[in-house]
């Protein structure tokens, strides 16, 4: 059976009801790593893992704390072996910034988002066609404003032309967006109680890691 290793990042709030959430939706079989709280130990004692998905954060990566550099250093060994990796959110902003890219707040307020939004694809990628669009959720504070010549760009929004990324050489995806998000997610991190926008949000955010883990 094929294995996907989501690393949790956040620091305070752990966000394994994503996580066994979506472990519900899938066939894949799912394990869950918290480095932020309890180091690399579970990842390294993996026998293996075909793919890893790196969570959202309570933490910036303007912080540079240790444990952002020990997970840099065990998960870019396994992207440049072409291991498929995803980023989300903190994810997404922590592997672009290690090749260059520049992350900063979006307002000058550094006031975390938590809208939903829409996503529009600029070019196919990942099963997703130029123009399709994805409503899905947030809760941020950093963007990457400026993309390193190592990717490009594949999905935009009006807060951002850098909503999803893919790395030029390896098997690498970041997105802004929180395409893991639970029910609980929606409630505790940005107060959505509208059921239907949930039941869509979670549709388009799962139709997105899907197609992410078709790759496998």
């Amino acid at each position: 059976m094929k294995t996907v290793a989501f690393i949790d990042c956040f620091v305070d709030s752990p966000v394994i009801h994503s996580v066994n959430c979506y472990s519900q939706h899938t066939t894949i079989n799912c394990t869950y790593h918290m480095p932020s709280r309890y180091g690399l130990d579970s990842l390294k004692m993996l026998d293996k893992s075909d793919s890893y998905i790196i969570l959202g954060s309570g933490s910036n990566v303007s912080d540079k704390l240790k444990w952002h550099q020990d997970l840099l250093d065990f998960i870019i060994p396994k992207i440049e072996s072409n291991i498929p990796t995803l980023g989300i959110c903190f994810g997404h902003q922590l592997i672009a910034d290690y090749y260059g890219s520049k992350i900063d707040y979006i307002n000058s307020d550094k006031a975390i988002i938590t809208d939903p939004r829409q996503i529009i694809f600029s070019q196919n990628e990942l099963g997703f066609n130029h123009g399709q669009r994805l409503n899905l959720s947030f809760a941020h504070g950093q963007v990457i404003k400026s993309l390193s010549s190592d990717f490009y760009s594949f999905a935009s929004s009006k807060i951002s032309n850098n909503e999803a990324i893919k790395h030029n050489k390896y098997n690498f995806w970041g997105i802004q967006a929180h395409p893991e998000a639970s029910e609980l997610f929606f409630k505790t991190e940005t107060n959505i109680v509208d059921d239907e926008l949930t039941k869509k949000l979670m549709k388009d955010g799962f139709s997105f890691l899907d197609s992410f883990l078709s790759l496998l």
